[in-house]
């Protein structure tokens, strides 16, 4: 740490980070939602009022939420990041009229203003003069506000205006295009009917870029009933790699309910043989901060599809910086260490050069893992072995080990032996 910057936990700057790489913003209110310390039904509850302030909601000691909030804070404007307020108001869902005040966050005016905040790129943030002075943009923060609000009479209402005032305007059809989608994400669907899911995912997918660079984090207030609802037409359907988006996991992510993610991607057999189940999984528990579950994941990914765990990782197609930077670690060391003889280091023997490099991992990682006997799962089978045997002080079955280890994988020995 440089520079008189406060040290903060690799995991919760992993967060922010993640953040800042999918939204281009720091939301602490959404590192609650997707922490697990604001479950997201609650969260829409209050956003409805029917409960009066999050007080009520937020799950764990107020003293340490505030803590890890303030730590938060403090990494993103460590790092050149701006606070702006940002005041939440009631969904609307199809109504009109209602209250103006902000909704109430919380007793505490500390936590209140640390909920109550994002986190901009300086360059990213709005000049109030030409908020105030500029009439066209006026009208599209005021869209902009009402979308978020799902309040679809006043969208439409200044939606209106906006094409008789600049009927030129560059977002005119992508604010049409949210605008359907909060009408479709308010109409009530009768029991029992379902739509045609490609069309519901064709949609989607055509709308999400451009409500994430229109309403950033909040254009998953928006979108999710909608990912909800093609989670529910998909129903059981089973995973096929040639429509890898037609699974609830896929729609549930896009809807950040990490356990429903997690439920679904375990649901569907041989799951490990597929590595875009592995990455969502891998991802759902990143976010619910289960390091052991996601490791696990990529493992198999590894294993199993092990070109497409490398260029996930590298292309930075998953929010989990501590993967990478595994990952880049395996990659120089295996490189340094590689020899004119040596196969050229490959993905499936990332998880064995892992348990190398923690060994406490062979405490959280099951022997068990691998579920075939390729010759990188056996590796992982044999390192495991010899760290328990090292571990036990078993003299005689740790150099027998060794020595299989040795004879099978003379690079990962070397790294071993680096590591003695």
């Amino acid at each position: 740490m440089t520079g008189g910057r406060k040290k903060i936990d690799p995991a919760l700057q992993a967060q922010v980070d993640a953040q800042l790489m999918e939204q281009g913003a720091f939301s602490p209110l959404d590192l609650l939602i997707d922490t697990g310390r604001l479950a997201y039904a609650d969260y829409e509850s209050w956003r409805r009022k029917e409960i009066d302030s999050l007080d009520e909601v937020l799950m764990g000691a107020p003293a340490r939420i505030r803590a890890q909030l303030e730590d938060a804070a403090g990494y993103a404007r460590s790092i050149g990041l701006v606070e702006q307020r940002q005041d939440l108001y009631a969904w609307r869902d199809g109504a009109s009229g209602g209250t103006d005040e902000p909704l109430r966050i919380s007793a505490d005016p500390a936590l209140s203003r640390l909920i109550g905040c994002r986190y901009v790129p300086a360059q990213s943030a709005p000049q109030m003069d030409l908020f105030f002075d500029n009439p066209v943009v006026a009208l599209t923060n005021g869209i902009v506000r009402a979308l978020s609000d799902r309040d679809a009479a006043e969208a439409q209402r200044l939606l209106d205006q906006l094409y008789a005032r600049a009927p030129n305007h560059a977002d005119l059809a992508a604010f049409d295009q949210l605008l359907t989608a909060l009408h479709r994400s308010n109409a009530q669907v009768a029991d029992g009917e379902t739509g045609d899911p490609h069309d519901q995912l064709a949609f989607l997918l055509g709308t999400l870029p451009v409500a994430r660079r229109l309403l950033g984090p909040r254009s998953r207030d928006l979108l999710r009933p909608l990912w909800l609802r093609l989670a529910d037409t998909l129903g059981n359907r089973p995973f096929s790699p040639d429509e890898p988006e037609l699974h609830r996991s896929f729609a549930l992510a896009q809807a950040h309910d990490w356990s429903a993610v997690r439920e679904a991607v375990l649901a569907e057999p041989d799951w490990q043989r597929h590595a875009q189940l592995c990455m969502r999984l891998a991802e759902s528990a990143f976010y619910r901060r289960d390091r052991a579950e996601s490791l696990s994941a990529w493992c198999h990914a590894c294993w199993h599809a092990p070109e497409e765990a490398a260029r996930a990782i590298e292309e930075r197609r998953q929010p989990d910086a501590g993967i990478t930077a595994l990952w880049q670690a395996f990659v120089d060391s295996t490189e340094a260490l590689s020899g004119p003889d040596d196969p050229a280091p490959s993905a499936v023997d990332f998880p064995a050069w892992l348990l190398l490099r923690e060994p406490g991992l062979a405490l959280q990682l099951p022997l068990d893992l691998p579920t075939g006997k390729t010759p990188a799962e056996e590796a992982y089978r044999c390192t495991h072995r010899w760290i328990h045997a090292r571990r036990n002080g078993h003299s005689d079955e740790e150099m027998s080990l060794r020595r299989k280890l040795q004879a099978m994988h003379p690079l990962l020995f070397r790294y071993l032996k680096q590591t003695l």
